[in-house]
């Protein structure tokens, strides 16, 4: 089986644009209202404005960050596991099908409920955003093939659901 890479939709890289061409456009009123307003005693609001232009500029590189992650691919579906981008993070995180017990939609969200060991013995739950993936009904789809194949069973009257024979859960959510 090959890898399957599926991208970020493309309203998740705009917004974070917008949000970098506001946040310079509002650093910079606020920069040129301290200049226009200053005078030779007024050197607190000079560190005032240096302490604005340094948060303005982490606010903008972080926005940077996520519009760059943005434009990596959201999931990856491999032959042995599922990675996926956090917009936050620099790595892609993994989840090794043999190690995954249910993988089902969050009831009332968009999101993919998945539930794997991440220590022994120690089940963790992760709550994947299907609302941010491109074509999430073919990753589903691809999805739903690499854990069968890795052991899990479709769940009858379940959508997109599956779990691990033996794994007892309530499918309420709890």
């Amino acid at each position: 089986m090959q890898r399957v890479e599926f991208r970020f939709r493309p309203w998740v890289r705009n917004t974070c644009r917008r949000a970098m061409l506001w946040g310079i456009g509002g650093v910079a009123l606020l920069g040129l209202a301290t200049w226009w307003l200053r005078s030779p005693d007024t050197a607190p609001a000079g560190r005032a404005f240096g302490a604005l232009a340094f948060y303005g500029v982490l606010f903008w590189l972080t926005l940077f960050k996520i519009w760059w992650t943005a434009g990596k691919a959201a999931v990856v579906v491999e032959e042995d596991w599922l990675g996926y981008q956090p917009l936050h993070t620099f790595t892609l995180k993994k989840i090794p099908f043999d190690k995954t017990f249910f993988c089902g939609p969050r009831q009332a969200t968009e999101s993919l409920r998945i539930i794997h060991e991440r220590r022994p013995d120690r089940a963790q739950e992760f709550f994947l955003n299907l609302a941010v993936i491109d074509g999430r009904h073919e990753f589903l789809e691809v999805l739903g093939q690499r854990l069968q194949s890795a052991g899990l069973q479709q769940v009858q009257g379940e959508r997109d659901t599956w779990r691990r024979p033996g794994f007892a859960l309530d499918l309420d959510g709890t």
